[in-house]
């Protein structure tokens, strides 16, 4: 004979497995999406520092003092008055 008790137990288990589960999930997909978002601004972020860096090189090139004997093609700013 089944034991009713022991058959509700056992559902009510189960019951509680599967919401722990679900929790999990859900809690699964937060994360994953999180990192998605995150991902994406550290792509947005390395391509910011990469203009940024190109941008720096060129301005650090234009503001170098040449160095003696170096031949350059840039024109020489006008002498302060």
């Amino acid at each position: 004979m089944v034991d009713v008790d022991s058959v509700l137990l056992s559902v009510q288990e189960r019951d509680k497995w599967r919401r722990r589960m679900e929790l999990l999930e859900r809690s699964l997909d937060e994360v994953r999406e999180r990192r998605r978002r995150l991902e994406a601004r550290l792509r947005r972020t390395k391509k910011e520092l990469s203009r940024l860096r190109v941008t720096v090189d060129a301005v650090h090139d234009l503001t170098r003092a040449p160095l003696p004997g170096e031949v350059t093609s840039a024109p020489r700013s006008a002498p302060i008055r």
